[in-house]
């Protein structure tokens, strides 16, 4: 066990003496010690036990303050670490409900269990539909990126289409400063280039001269489905096609990546989870000593102690000055 903040254990000699040491003058004065013995009131050790609980209660929360720990394990921790931006498609058809809830919610989702399984990379959040930008640059903090995967919908891109050209490039702007070993670009789509000025092939010649691996995922089935409100009433509209999985294999090839296709959410799942086994770059840290807490039970101790020593101090026994 240690106490990592010892200095506390100083404030004991004082609490010892304020509540043990330290002798209150009597209110009443007595001409004979005889006196207050015959009338019944005799001063005896129980009517100090309520101030020996207080002192024993205020030493178990300096205790606390002083922080015991207890060594829980030593391990020789390995880190896995690269720059990561995971570039998501936004557009209206990402809405479509051939994967549950829809697909964009579905990949949003998929994202996150991804995020959680990666605590020692940088990850960029780039969405897109007619154009694109970084909606999260490159962190460590990925609470941030979680809390605003939440919020994301069709409606934060207002250019319709997909501009998968752009996109690329967007997210090679943000690993380009990277001075990671090993870069990858995840791109969620269900579309074709439709829009931008950016040529898909022109970015990832890019991506491969500046050593970034780009992952395509093609999201959804074959037929879109579309929910729309009409007359109060929900009616859905389908559509058949739309993916260019041609275009999606060429970028990925390209750069040394891979191309997949999830057709529903579970495939969407075991996609993100072999990306996640396959991009791995490690490096040894020192060891590591992990410490469990004791705060806590020191603190419930003291004021259970308190408790019952200010009741007997104050109420239970007759205090005799």
């Amino acid at each position: 066990m240690r106490f990592a903040n010892w200095y506390f254990f100083l404030l004991i000699p004082l609490v010892v003496y304020v509540f043990l040491w330290k002798k209150n003058k009597s209110a009443i004065k007595f001409s004979s010690v005889k006196l207050l013995m015959n009338s019944g009131m005799k001063k005896t050790i129980k009517h100090r036990i309520g101030k020996y609980f207080i002192c024993a209660g205020v030493i178990l929360l300096i205790t606390a303050l002083a922080r015991p720990q207890l060594i829980d394990k030593e391990v020789d921790i390995k880190g896995e670490g690269i720059d990561i931006a995971v570039v998501l498609d936004i557009s209206g058809s990402m809405e479509s409900v051939d994967l549950k809830p829809n697909r964009l919610e579905a990949a949003k989702k998929t994202i996150e269990d991804f995020i959680n399984e990666r605590p020692n990379d940088r990850i960029s959040l780039i969405i897109f539909a007619g154009s694109a930008y970084t909606k999260i640059p490159l962190t460590l903090d990925h609470n941030i990126i979680k809390e605003s995967l939440v919020d994301i919908d069709s409606r934060y891109v207002k250019e319709e289409g997909t501009a998968i050209g752009m996109a690329l490039s967007v997210g090679l702007n943000r690993l380009k400063k990277s001075e990671s070993k090993s870069k990858i670009i995840i791109l969620v789509t269900d579309g074709d280039n439709n829009a931008g000025a950016i040529n898909p092939v022109t970015a990832a010649k890019l991506a491969k001269d500046m050593d970034v691996k780009i992952y395509s995922i093609g999201v959804g089935t074959d037929t879109t489905i579309m929910p729309t409100l009409v007359s109060g009433k929900t009616i859905y509209k389908k559509y058949q096609g739309g993916l260019n999985e041609k275009l999606l294999e060429d970028i990925s090839h390209e750069t040394g990546g891979k191309y997949y296709r999830a057709r529903y959410e579970k495939a969407l799942s075991q996609i993100f989870s072999t990306i996640n086994k396959l991009e791995k770059t490690e490096f040894d840290n020192d060891n590591f000593i992990r410490y469990k807490e004791l705060g806590f039970m020191f603190i419930r101790l003291g004021f259970i102690l308190l408790t019952v020593g200010i009741f007997m101090d104050r109420y239970y026994y007759m205090q005799i000055p």
